[in-house]
């Protein structure tokens, strides 16, 4: 397409100058739509050899080398073809001033052709960086999205492993209870290992989280108090799958068990200014040994670590003391999904 643009209005250009010199004629235009198509045949050879031979890739004092001396031979052919095509169409033309007038053809056809290498070669070196720059992404984006499967799939069995240690201390105390806990842990496992995805709406991770509290309210009977007030504005926003369970489960292992009276967990959702903040507060303190992140828990740490990857410098993640209390704060920037 580019080929017949550029060497089509070369051929009108030099009509509308014979225009304006009253020099136009059927063999003017003939000649005109010849040297187009000269150019394009010559110039299609050339692009052809640089695809053959691979030229876009060869060192730059290679490759300047070997396109100056294809421009010059291009030109020599070129100029060639022309003077025979026009002693053919309009003998006429051909003058004693042969010479003059043909250097003064070569000098003009090669600076077309230097012209049309600078363009061609502009063009595929910014096409090449920009597939470069496309794939370079892609892997980017694959190792990322690596990391985040394998930081998730590592979740599923630390939740299995916490959740069959609550079942085990029921088996013998409860047999009945332990049951419905097993029903309760096999609706849950359905759920996180069927949801293969990186993100799930805050409405599907609620529901997983009631169904482990009430699998934890087993154990922990009155000494777990649960609330939660979730602004029905957040439930369709995407936040990383079993952030919200591991993050409860850091709360109950960290703040909750270590207490004998136990304590309270609230979860609490809202938007401010576009920015979706979640925020969840156990009864507790942070230990002193808390300023190492692994100190502080798996769910913490893979939070963290998911909230990078997935959102970067769109997502925060605190985690503060408040009186007896410690406070997760997640503030994220949603994804539209």
């Amino acid at each position: 397409m580019f080929q017949s643009i550029g060497w089509l209005s070369f051929a009108l250009l030099n009509l509308y100058i014979a225009i304006l010199t009253q020099e136009l004629s059927k063999e003017v235009v003939l000649v005109n739509f010849m040297i187009a198509a000269l150019g394009i045949g010559v110039s299609h050879v050339f692009r052809n050899f640089i695809l053959k031979h691979n030229l876009t890739k060869l060192p730059t004092e290679k490759l300047i080398t070997r396109v100056a001396f294809s421009i010059l031979l291009m030109s020599v052919v070129y100029t060639l073809l022309y003077y025979l095509c026009l002693f053919m169409i309009q003998p006429s033309a051909i003058t004693k001033h042969l010479i003059s007038t043909g250097i003064g053809s070569f000098v003009a056809i090669y600076f077309l052709f230097s012209l049309w290498s600078i363009i061609y070669f502009s063009w595929t070196y910014i096409e090449n960086n920009r597939k470069n720059v496309i794939t370079r992404l892609k892997m980017e984006a694959s190792v990322k999205d690596l990391e985040i499967r394998t930081i998730r799939s590592s979740l599923q069995p630390h939740f299995i492993f916490n959740s069959l240690n609550s079942i085990r201390a029921l088996i013998d105390e409860n047999p009945e209870l332990a049951r419905n806990a097993i029903t309760q842990i096999s609706n849950i496992l359905r759920n996180s290992i069927t949801n293969q995805e990186i993100t799930d709406t805050l409405e599907n991770e609620l529901k997983l989280v009631n169904d482990y509290l009430s699998l934890e309210k087993i154990r922990f009977e009155e000494r777990l108090q649960y609330q939660q007030k979730i602004d029905p504005a957040t439930l369709t926003v995407q936040i990383p799958t079993m952030m919200l369970q591991t993050l409860v489960e850091n709360a109950i292992k960290h703040g909750i068990s270590k207490s004998e009276q136990g304590g309270k967990i609230e979860l609490k959702t809202g938007i401010k200014e576009d920015i979706v903040w979640i925020e969840i507060t156990n009864s507790g303190s942070l230990e002193t040994e808390t300023k190492h992140e692994n100190s502080l828990g798996f769910g913490i740490h893979s939070t963290r670590q998911r909230l990078k990857l997935i959102y970067g410098q769109q997502a925060s993640y605190e985690i503060n003391q408040l009186d007896n209390q410690v406070q997760v704060l997640i503030k994220i920037k949603p994804l539209i999904k």
